[in-house]
């Protein structure tokens, strides 16, 4: 039988592929994860306190005291599947805040969510090289799990410059829109020594091992998630062994 087993800066996911956590991001939701095939359970974004705006909806949610014993419960049934955790804060300190509460409460990967809207209006991380610094280096001093970076889409900038800022505040691996403008690029600007992990793009398991063969270690699903529900990752699973050559 294929492995499908992956790794993302040294964590191990049984299969490449998880939810997005802008899809299924509801405690009913993320419950119905644990009896699918995904490789991973990613929570939605959280912030320190309970946010809700009519202009930033992506990032609405309860605040994440009260996701915290809902990560507990998940970390305890997913087996040997991690649990992610998305943050998102005003300051570098709320962003390092939440990182240490999430990788305490036992998630094994820290998505530091700086794509955002309501993140580029306030904080501005992208701005200079040392404000993304200044937060990247604090959640990854504050966190005891590894940490990804959610990139905003279609920045139209050059990611040299990103990605050595990332290195110097002690990032290896990032979140990407998986199309050219983002993940690609970002791949041949950046260097071959990031974790890659992209978003959307990917409805078939033969899409999914297309992104692994340039250089993806993982994939979020989006749409397709939410169209077809957690059932969708059997399929990919069932998919993606066929485009490696297995046969039943």
């Amino acid at each position: 039988m294929v492995d499908l087993a992956t790794s993302v800066l040294g964590v191990s996911l049984p299969l490449p592929v998880m939810n997005a956590p802008g899809a299924y991001g509801s405690p009913r939701e993320l419950e119905a994860l644990l009896d699918s095939a995904t490789g991973a359970i990613v929570l939605p974004t959280a912030t320190v306190h309970p946010f809700v705006h009519a202009e930033f909806r992506s990032l609405h949610n309860p605040g994440y005291d009260k996701l915290l014993p809902l990560t507990r419960e998940l970390v305890e049934r997913a087996g040997a599947r991690p649990v992610v955790a998305s943050i998102a804060g005003g300051t570098p300190e709320e962003y390092a805040h939440l990182a240490r509460a999430f990788a305490e409460a036992g998630a094994a990967l820290i998505e530091a969510n700086l794509a955002d809207p309501w993140i580029g209006a306030t904080l501005a991380p992208f701005e200079t090289a040392a404000q993304l610094r200044n937060v990247c280096g604090a959640v990854v001093a504050a966190s005891p799990a590894p940490v990804l970076v959610r990139l905003p889409e279609s920045v139209n900038r050059h990611y040299r410059p990103i990605a050595e800022a990332l290195r110097s505040a002690g990032v290896r691996g990032v979140v990407a829109k998986n199309d050219f403008v983002d993940f690609e690029k970002f791949l041949l600007e950046a260097g071959g020594d990031f974790d890659v992990v992209v978003v959307g793009g990917a409805a078939s398991g033969f899409d999914v091992q297309r992104v692994l063969a340039k250089g993806a270690k993982a994939v979020q699903l989006d749409a397709v998630l939410v169209l077809e529900g957690p059932r969708v990752f059997a399929r990919l699973e069932r998919e993606l062994r066929h485009a490696r050559g297995e046969r039943p």
